[in-house]
């Protein structure tokens, strides 16, 4: 082997090669956080409101399974629907002959003024990721998807500059 044929290990290069294979792992978990929960069968949504803090800070992601009102027990994250609002609380009692569960924000004081009818249960909070909610509210937009590719295209673009800067010729 002579000289000139042996590949010159540079730095640039291989730090290239490796902010790039970040940007795509990035990538590639934001999409997985994004579609997971529809293939489960899920519903995920963003906490907007301190009424559950500090278990769900604001900014958090919820994720949301379906869950049958009349199994739900004290203690159980629920997320329902009143008034067109789609509201986050734990449940403090499940009143099955009255088809009702008391519900009640943690940072609140009392428990909610009216029980929520078992018709109005969305479901049962399966995972929670605080600070999560924001940036998939912030990716899912139009303009967050393309953000999102152009981050795939430099990712790509990076790990195959920093491949060629690595095979460089001494």
């Amino acid at each position: 082997m002579t000289a000139s044929s042996k590949a010159k290990r540079t730095p640039l290069g291989f730090l290239l090669t490796i902010v790039g294979y970040i940007a795509l792992v990035a990538v590639l978990a934001v999409a997985i956080l994004m579609a997971a929960p529809q293939v489960l069968g899920w519903k995920s949504l963003t906490v907007l409101t301190g009424s559950m803090e500090p278990a769900l800070p604001i900014g958090s992601m919820v994720y949301v399974a379906q869950a049958d009102p009349a199994q739900l027990q004290e203690g159980d994250i629920v997320v329902f629907k009143r008034g067109g609002e789609t509201i986050t609380h734990r449940v403090v009692s499940n009143h099955t002959t009255e088809g009702e569960l008391i519900t009640k924000g943690d940072a609140n004081e009392d428990v909610d003024l009216a029980p929520v009818a078992y018709s109005s249960v969305q479901g049962k909070v399966a995972f929670d990721a605080p600070w999560l909610g924001d940036i998939l509210s912030a990716v899912s937009t139009t303009v967050g998807k393309i953000y999102l590719i152009g981050a795939a295209a430099c990712g790509v673009m990076l790990v195959i500059l920093g491949g060629r800067l690595r095979k460089q010729p001494v």
